[in-house]
């Protein structure tokens, strides 16, 4: 029993305190040693036992980090438990395969340190992560730094492949200071040092946001719809109609260039009757353009479209975009189109059919690069957009599924990595909330203005982001100009370069173990 507890329940706690890490409870310094314990435990094990205790960790890890998504259950069936813990298993053996090429890079090629090592295959698998099996990139340390701003200005230079690299790094180090009695000053002083310079270093970066060079104002709608309203077809018009009442009282205070809904605000097709009147007399009157979520049906298909819409100041629809990363489960079912009995027996809550490439839209002398709701979590879709031209992103979204939970923190810093990365500022428009505008460098500013109905409205002191979550508010705040890259490329190959030596060092763990293997047997 004592050994079981030794060797699982160490796992489990570290798993446990790196979630801890993340929003809500957002204890980010935790990351930098929540898992030493774990690896100073494989620096002794077998290649077998450090994948068991890693997996042990990496599940433990995600039940808590995605508890958010039992509340699919109430939207969903029991159906959605499975896919929950079915999600948490599949990531969990991402840790799994990490532990044990790690483990036997460390036997069987000693020549590379255990401190080298861990960081690159722990980088190489988060990367993986975000684009294998249509990609779940969520859970990944870095976004756990993202308050942290000295330290996640290091994402302009390598993404967040690199910001989890270097704190795998300080984790492994104190591990071998604790475990290995050699080196141990150096170690000390390596990992002092790591902290401080990527914390000094990251300083340096931050610079002062641009309002000047190229001003824009954007008034930021948080509509704060419950999802049953959203869902009968009865208040979909009246829903439009509201919310144009509260961006007219927004826009009366503070005119604005932009005004921005979030994602499914306009539930049935854009140009029904009632709908196209709202928008297009709101976009007319105000002389702003209106960027809002909305459903779509393809007319050559009939298809259902997760889409947002431009309306410039003449009311006119310029062009939609089509989301392309869907929700597996939420949108669609995974796998359906080969396995069709799988729609049947674990249902999804919507029937969506994806776009098939990435916009840019022109407002004004600014171009928007739209990213929808799940979008936010894939750093390549940020990059093609900057890219094809985006000097500011526009990130909608409704997390309105998973009502006050952390699934609304954590969103909002991914997003602030995406920012940060790609040095554009990024409006961050939800339903019901964190709503308000990154600077490129992932300074944040949330909306303030609370409505008490559709006419009445009042400024608000929110002193902390966590405030404006489940709150009908709004704000009009200026959209800084895009700044130059800290690295160029780098948050694009950064992390091609961990994969690709994540790969090597696996592939040359593996070999050697099976030719020392074979060897042995000879002899």
């Amino acid at each position: 029993m004592f050994s079981f507890s030794r060797q699982y329940l160490v796992a489990v706690l570290c798993g446990v305190a790196l979630a801890l890490a993340f929003p809500t409870y957002h204890l980010f310094p935790l990351a930098w040693v929540a898992l030493f314990p774990l690896f100073r435990m494989g620096l002794n094990a077998t290649p077998r036992e450090t994948g068991i205790r890693f997996f042990v960790a990496g599940f433990a890890f995600h039940l808590v980090l995605l508890q958010w998504l039992m509340s699919n259950v109430y939207w969903a069936g029991g159906w959605a438990w499975w896919g929950y813990v079915g999600l948490c298993i599949i990531l969990a053996l991402f840790w799994f395969v990490t532990g044990v090429l790690w483990r036997l890079s460390t036997l069987h090629m000693r020549w590379l340190p255990a401190e080298l090592s861990l960081p690159i295959l722990w980088a190489a698998m988060e990367y993986l992560q975000s684009f294998a099996f249509t990609g779940f990139g969520w859970s990944a340390i870095a976004y756990s730094q993202a308050r942290d701003l000295w330290f996640a200005q290091w994402a302009a230079v390598g993404g967040v492949p690199l910001l989890s690299a270097i704190v795998i790094a300080f984790n492994i180090l104190i591990a071998k200071v604790w475990n290995e009695k050699a080196l141990r000053g150096i170690r000390v002083m390596a990992a002092i040092l790591i902290a401080f310079a990527v914390h000094g270093i990251g300083a340096m970066m931050l610079d002062k946001p641009d309002y000047d060079s190229r001003p824009m104002k954007a008034a930021v709608l948080q509509a704060d719809f419950p999802l049953e309203m959203k869902w009968d077809p009865e208040y979909a018009v009246d829903m439009v109609r509201n919310s144009a009442e509260k961006s007219r009282m927004l826009m009366n205070e503070n005119p604005a260039d932009l005004i921005v809904w979030p994602e499914a605000l306009v539930m049935e097709d854009i140009e029904t009757p009632g709908i196209i009147d709202e928008v297009s007399s709101l976009a007319h009157d105000t002389r702003a353009y209106l960027f809002t979520g909305a459903h779509r049906m393809r007319p050559d298909t009939t298809d259902s479209m997760n889409a947002a819409y431009l309306i410039d100041p003449e009311g006119t629809i310029v062009d939609y975009y089509d989301k392309i990363h869907l929700a597996p489960f939420g949108e669609y079912v995974p796998l359906s189109d080969f396995l069709p009995f799988i729609s049947t027996v674990v249902p999804s809550i919507g029937d969506i059919k994806h776009g098939d490439a990435v916009k840019v839209f022109q407002t004004n002398e600014r171009k928007l690069g739209p990213l929808i709701c799940f979008e936010v979590i894939f750093p390549w879709m940020a990059e093609h957009l900057r890219s094809e031209g985006a000097d500011y992103l526009v990130v909608i979204t409704n997390l309105g599924w998973f009502g006050a939970s952390n699934a609304i923190g954590q969103e909002l810093e991914i997003a602030r990595m995406r920012a940060i990365e790609t040095r554009l500022p990024l409006i961050h428009c939800a339903n019901t909330g964190i709503s308000g505008v990154f600077d490129p460098w992932g300074r944040f500013s949330p909306v303030d203005v609370y409505f008490r109905d559709a006419t009445n409205a009042y400024k608000v002191d929110v002193t902390s982001n966590y405030l404006t979550i489940m709150s009908r508010l709004g704000g009009v705040l200026p959209v800084a100009a895009p700044a130059e890259r800290t690295a160029g490329a780098g948050p694009r190959i950064v992390p091609n370069i961990f994969l690709a030596l994540g790969v090597v060092i696996g592939l040359a763990a593996c070999i050697l173990r099976v030719y020392k293997t074979r060897s042995m047997k000879v002899k």
